[in-house]
């Protein structure tokens, strides 16, 4: 049971990760659609077996995948949080720490980012009870960007690569929590729209950082995006690292088969 509700947490961290880093600035249709196709796809080929085609497939689309990653992830840590230092220094040690992470076994690395999860939840809620204030619902009436945009094809895809290289690597099955991990891209979105508006959702570069910079704590703890830029980057060392997890233990896979 543990070990269930740890890969269920995972998958909430993945996928708000990969919406994060890339599909944000699409609107709410493009994402509801998006979420819908991946689900399709994970759904109509669970019963495929492990074969060489399927774990080639996922590895061919791991390289290109965490290159892409890792330099959106690169270009987040210098944007929010380390402004003054170099980009070459940053995406150094990002590397190593995460070719450290991934050195570990496959529950160690779960466990590293369940105990983090745990902690920013709680600075998640406490935000959001002090966001409430904030909150103009006018921002959602006057939301009519309802257009369809084909991106909802890359986000199903997205989806569908993060549920199969689980099942994969730890026999993950789609079952009704997984609901809990597609929905909270939809509800930060919301969020930020009923705070910030759709114009600066889409003129900020992060804005799911930009509309938490006026909350306080009690008057004496400020700046509470500076602490959830870093879970944001927990969420995204997770992503990068499960990437190079499904490259390392594929190789291993192929040179034990040779």
């Amino acid at each position: 049971m543990q070990k269930k509700i740890e890969i269920d947490i995972l998958v909430i961290i993945l996928i708000e990760a990969v919406f994060l880093l890339f599909f944000f600035k699409e609107n709410i249709l493009t994402i509801l659609l998006g979420i819908i196709v991946g689900v399709i796809l994970t759904i109509l080929t669970k019963n495929i077996k492990k074969n060489k085609l399927t774990k080639l497939s996922l590895f061919i689309i791991s390289i290109p995948t965490s290159i892409l990653v890792f330099f959106k992830i690169i270009d987040f840590i210098n944007y929010n949080i380390l402004k003054d230092y170099s980009y070459v220094i940053i995406a150094i040690i990002f590397l190593l720490l995460s070719l450290y992470l991934i050195t570990k076994n496959y529950h160690t690395f779960i466990k590293t980012f369940l105990i983090s999860f745990y902690l920013f939840l709680l600075i998640k809620i406490i935000s959001f009870i002090l966001i409430m204030p904030k909150i103009n619902i006018n921002n959602l009436l006057t939301y009519n960007d309802w257009s369809i945009n084909y991106n909802f094809i890359i986000i199903g895809i997205s989806i569908f690569y993060i549920f199969k290289s689980l099942n994969y690597l730890t026999n993950y099955k789609f079952n009704k929590k997984t609901i809990i991990s597609l929905i909270n891209p939809i509800f930060i979105k919301l969020l930020t729209i009923l705070v910030l508006s759709n114009t600066l959702t889409t003129i900020y570069k992060y804005p799911y950082i930009n509309y938490l910079k006026t909350i306080r704590y009690f008057d004496f703890i400020e700046r509470i995006d500076g602490l959830l830029s870093f879970e944001y980057l927990i969420s995204f060392l997770a992503l990068f690292a499960f990437i190079l997890f499904n490259i390392k233990l594929t190789l291993k896979k192929v040179d034990k088969s040779t």
